[in-house]
């Protein structure tokens, strides 16, 4: 789910973000969009997180399920995933869905989605915020410092944004160009189905899964010492000096 997601957002800022015309015909099967190394200008993301993970498959996948408002929430991306994303990102997919217990309705008359959050309409606009940071700076080094920004840092979501963003290597006009299309209402929505699908409803956030996995220990481990658990279940042979030191 997640590769497709970032190809999804590599071909909406190839066709959507850019004014760059595209030097070879775009298939029209995302099966094929990885096939060579000139399709679709996607060689980045291609190379990230389809090609890489044939030689780069011990990487830990840790995914955090939140919402943008939410104080434990933020919380937990200011006391352990900024510094586990300092000490150990060579091992790790940092993976970040803001939609948490929200809930979305289809309005057949606009075509779009409506949510409803948590924390009020603030609340989602800061998550539709973070998604569409996201899906146009699918690097985790670009979107990561922005969404640590956000999250400590307290006032109008928009104006917060904004300064996280000039702070940041973000342009917050191109996340506002994705915060107003039709793009980033669907990539809204894609967030909600995947959150739904593995996120039990009266389950609280943050909501984390390692490897895919969710269990009680994972979740107070990651809230705890959430480095000693990425290095506790990395398996490859070239660990961060981090972690061995919590060996």
């Amino acid at each position: 789910m997640y590769v497709v997601f970032i190809l999804i957002v590599s071909i909406y800022n190839v066709f959507i973000l850019s004014t760059t015309a595209l030097p070879i015909k775009c298939p029209s099967s995302s099966a094929e969009w990885c096939q060579t190394k000139e399709i679709a200008n996607v060689t980045k993301q291609c190379t990230s997180f389809v090609w890489k993970t044939t030689v780069d498959n011990d990487r830990v996948n840790f995914t955090i399920y939140y919402e943008s408002l939410c104080a434990d929430c933020r919380q937990f991306t200011i006391t352990q995933v900024w510094f586990a994303y300092q000490a150990v990102i060579d091992i790790v997919n940092l993976i970040f869905i803001p939609y948490g217990n929200a809930h979305e309705v289809y309005r057949p008359e606009t075509q779009l989605y409506q949510f409803y959050c948590q924390h009020s309409s603030d609340e989602c606009y800061a998550n539709l915020i973070h998604t569409c940071a996201i899906a146009s700076y699918p690097d985790i080094h670009q979107h990561m410092p922005f969404l640590y920004c956000m999250d400590s840092t307290f006032g109008d979501v928009e104006t917060v944004a904004r300064q996280c963003a000039r702070n940041t290597s973000i342009d917050f006009e191109k996340v506002a160009t994705c915060t107003n299309s039709r793009m980033g209402n669907q990539f809204q929505h894609v967030y909600a189905v995947q959150t739904e699908q593995t996120k039990p409803a009266d389950a609280f956030v943050p909501y984390v899964t390692l490897n895919g996995n969710h269990t009680d220990e994972i979740q107070d481990l990651a809230q705890t010492d959430l480095i000693a658990l990425l290095c506790n279940t990395y398996k490859g042979s070239n660990p961060p000096a981090r972690c061995k030191k919590t060996k």
